[in-house]
């Protein structure tokens, strides 16, 4: 009798998560079969998840962070001293790549880690 009602447990929650779905919006498609399905819009906030747009940032800061340990923090910080004397789209440039909290301790654990 458990397993009859597990089951029927787990198609009550499909049935309860498709109505949530199909709740925020849905569009109507004949399939080639004949047969009409409803499917779920996608919504703005699934198709863009958060560590999906902070993945990219965290590469970057990795990458940032290799160039310091390559270069050494002396050398790095000339190199950003030099595009400070540049033009505008340099100096922008040099905001951002300038050593900030995330990037010195990632470099101190590349370092370590490298040796």
């Amino acid at each position: 009798m458990t397993k009859q009602q597990d089951m029927f447990d787990e198609r009550y929650r499909r049935v309860l998560q498709r109505h949530r779905q199909l709740s925020r919006g849905y569009v109507t498609k004949l399939e080639k079969t004949g047969v009409i399905v409803h499917k779920p819009m996608r919504q703005v906030r699934e198709a863009f998840s958060f560590s999906a747009l902070l993945m990219p940032f965290g590469i970057l800061f990795f990458l940032k962070a290799a160039v310091v340990t390559v270069l050494g923090e002396d050398g790095y910080r000339q190199q950003v001293e030099v595009l400070r004397d540049g033009g505008f789209v340099e100096q922008v440039g040099a905001v951002f790549m300038q050593i900030d909290p995330i990037t010195a301790p990632l470099s101190r654990m590349l370092t370590y880690i490298i040796g």
